[in-house]
């Protein structure tokens, strides 16, 4: 999450996201008074509800929504980082929850197999598999639907999800400077596409980047044989722009 935030203009450092959590957590894990421990539902409510995370419905498209720090600041995100912060509150607690990559909407699960679920954008509502058949509709053809679209999702899937959110974020506000810093992390993610790579060298180009760009056209040629020649091209094309 931290590696992620320090895209942003003004980027936290690791020790501070990991102390922000600690402290949020510390609340969570002596469990409520009279019972040892804190369970699945002790922690949805905690911090869902008391500590107030909650989806950003007025401004849900600001690039604040998927840097970790604003989110844990105002406590206003979207699905996916306000499940991001669910897991690891809870993990911090001793409670096992996950991050559910329903296509259109992040869920946080009850665990590694999920049978319950949990909306973090409404408050930590619950839903079963219909219901999560039910929001999956909403935003695509319901009849396409699988069990499996309600599988936790890895580290690196819910790492490729915030980039391509803050990737749309900047180009709709037009910050090149900031979309550039993204699709720079976005092409050393594992299993990256050569896509993110000759989109990072068109925005370096259009911030008169022209050696970088060229730069990033290069390494494609020896990636992405087939396309080795328009890689070239490309890079030369760059070059010349810069003299």
């Amino acid at each position: 999450m931290a590696i992620v935030a320090s895209v942003g203009p003004e980027p936290p450092s690791e020790e501070d996201v990991v102390a922000q959590l600690d402290a949020l957590a510390a609340g969570l894990a002596d469990g409520p008074p009279g019972r040892a421990g804190a369970s699945v539902d002790d922690a949805v409510s905690f911090i869902y509800g008391e500590l107030g995370f909650v989806g950003n419905a007025a401004d849900y498209y600001s690039p604040d929504n998927s840097l970790i720090d604003r989110v844990l600041r105002g406590r206003r995100g979207i699905p996916l980082t306000l499940a991001m912060v669910g897991v690891e509150i809870g993990r911090r607690a001793g409670i096992e929850l996950s991050i559910v990559g329903l296509p259109g909407h992040v869920l946080v699960g009850d665990g590694a197999a999920p049978r319950r679920w949990f909306d973090p954008f409404a408050g930590g509502a619950e839903l079963d598999l219909e219901g999560c058949r039910q929001l999956f509709g909403r935003f695509h053809q319901i009849e396409s639907f699988t069990p499996a679209m309600a599988d936790p999702i890895d580290n690196v899937s819910a790492t490729v999800r915030m980039l391509s959110n803050l990737k749309v974020s900047y180009r709709s506000q037009g910050d090149l400077s900031q979309l550039v810093k993204v699709l720079e992390l976005s092409a050393t993610v594992p299993g990256a596409a050569v896509s993110e790579q000759v989109e990072l060298a068109g925005a370096l180009a259009a911030l008169g980047r022209d050696d970088q760009a060229a730069e990033q056209r290069e390494l494609l040629i020896s990636r992405d044989p087939e396309r080795a020649e328009q890689h070239r091209s490309a890079a030369a094309r760059h070059r010349a722009r810069r003299n």
